[in-house]
């Protein structure tokens, strides 16, 4: 991929056409909790967080997301002509399988990303700080993974269509299974979400342990 526009259109066509680039979602975070560092596996081109949060880490192994971001520069000066904070942004992608070592520090992410990439909250744990925070559906069960595993807490819902869009209440009546219980083992093994009685767009965890 040579030209910036290319690359613009490329965002443009998943993200902003389909209105799924969830700046109000991450414009709510930053508003609410001490975020600056972000790691995005499975981000594809997704690079909307970089527009709220200045320094963001983005994994992917996908052959468009290599030749999305092959040119840092062109990707940065989009990044830059959309951003909403002072500060230079800096941006990272690693190219690789996110379930395989990262070159990163562990215990330092403010905020993990887990949206329609499969289990992350499991393999990049190590890189989310103690208190930082996990952004997680539920397509491919990691929201339910992350509830099952007790280094985690979930800690409010969001609906990006609700005006208060980050709620911290009732939070006791999601991930209650509509069958049988499920183990976390269960639910990484099929990577499959089951269903629950409640249910949200997202979910935020608490790394706590």
């Amino acid at each position: 991929m040579k030209k910036m526009s290319d690359r613009i259109d490329l965002y443009n066509r998943y993200y902003t056409e389909r209105n799924f680039d969830r700046a109000e979602v991450f414009l709510a975070l930053r508003e609410k909790y001490q975020i600056q560092d972000v790691l995005y596996p499975g981000s594809f081109v997704h690079i909307t967080p970089a527009f709220i949060f200045p320094h963001v880490v983005f994994v992917d192994n996908d052959k468009n997301a290599k030749r999305f971001f092959n040119n840092l520069d062109q990707v940065k000066r989009i990044i830059e002509a959309k951003k909403d904070y002072t500060e230079e942004p800096t941006i990272e992608f690693l190219g690789q399988n996110y379930q395989a070592p990262l070159p990163l520090a562990e215990n330092k992410i403010d905020l993990l990303i887990s949206h329609y990439a499969g289990i992350i909250s499991q393999p990049c744990k190590q890189y989310l700080r103690v208190g930082g925070l996990l952004l997680v559906n539920n397509s491919h069960a990691d929201a339910g993974v992350a509830y099952l595993d007790k280094d985690y807490a979930l800690i409010a819902t969001i609906d990006p269509n609700r005006k208060s869009s980050i709620l911290e209440t009732n939070l006791h009546q999601y991930f209650i299974p509509q069958k049988q219980p499920v183990s976390i083992n269960d639910l990484i093994i099929s990577g499959k979400g089951i269903g629950y009685t409640k249910t949200a767009d997202l979910y935020l965890f608490q790394r706590i342990a």
